[in-house]
């Protein structure tokens, strides 16, 4: 079972949570994680896994996808994982974040050499976990650091989501005084997604919750702003990889261990 912390409460505009999962036994884990346009950092202490097509054996930092992926792994787990808000990355990392979506890079080329010293701190401290929080805030708190525009940015993703997605980013742009090639530029440095991509994101998110509630999904099209069943059911499968009742029997048989990715999105909601 995944078990969950919060982060300092400063760290917490930034991330969502902490996450740790640890088998006794060899075990079976496979998760379809869905398009969020969310980061995450995985410390790896047990045994590699699939992500894809490829094994990765090593800790790493997988940045914000433009895809869904599906993520397998058996034998002795032990994972520690951080989990960041939309564009929540950019505080800790100051590199244009459009440079590493769908990348998956091992920790020490994204964070330096204090990323391998953390890694090793939190395995001497793998049977104390309140120990493993304590690290990571404190390494978070002396990487934070908020570049210029990072308000800005983060007031029109919330004006996005406030909207469920369904925004004119002509007049969004005009509404926050930029052009639209500003918007455009700034929002992918940040996010490192376009925020027509990230309006897609949250319009689908928004239906995803509304799936999970209830099951006629011609509502549900209709009533997060599609403007019919196709092209609901199109994103979904870009954000998913599979259909929206696919999904929904994948979310149900999942339901007593969901991954954290779906944990927080329910939180979201």
């Amino acid at each position: 079972m995944y078990r969950f912390a919060a982060p300092h409460h400063l760290l917490q505009p930034y991330i969502d949570s902490y996450w740790f999962l640890r088998s006794e036994q060899p075990f079976p884990l496979e998760e379809k994680i869905f398009v969020d346009g969310k980061a995450d950092i995985i410390f790896n202490f047990g045994c590699g896994y699939q992500r894809g097509a490829m094994n990765v054996p090593f800790s790493n930092l997988d940045a914000q996808r433009h895809r869904p992926v599906t993520i397998a792994q058996y034998g002795l787990i032990h994972l520690v994982g951080v989990r960041f808000k939309a564009g929540g990355l950019t505080a800790f990392l100051p590199m244009p974040m459009h440079e590493i979506s769908d990348l998956h890079l091992d920790l020490p080329t994204a964070f330096g050499k204090s990323a391998q010293e953390l890694e090793n701190r939190l395995y001497d401290a793998a049977l104390d976990t309140p120990q493993q929080v304590d690290l990571l805030d404190h390494f978070f708190l002396n990487r934070l650091a908020l570049p210029p525009a990072y308000a800005w940015v983060f007031h029109t993703a919330r004006r996005i989501e406030n909207a469920m997605g369904n925004v004119q980013l002509a007049a969004l742009s005009s509404e926050m005084g930029y052009s639209i090639r500003t918007v455009d530029r700034l929002f992918q440095h940040f996010f490192g997604m376009r925020p027509k991509f990230y309006a897609r994101i949250t319009r689908f998110h928004h239906a995803l919750a509304l799936l999970v509630r209830q099951p006629g999904l011609a509502d549900v099209a209709l009533t997060s702003g599609y403007y019919d069943q196709s092209h609901f059911s199109k994103d979904f499968a870009a954000f998913t990889g599979c259909t929206p009742r696919q999904y929904a029997d994948y979310l149900t048989a999942r339901s007593r261990t969901p991954a954290p990715n779906f944990v927080q999105f329910l939180q979201d909601q």
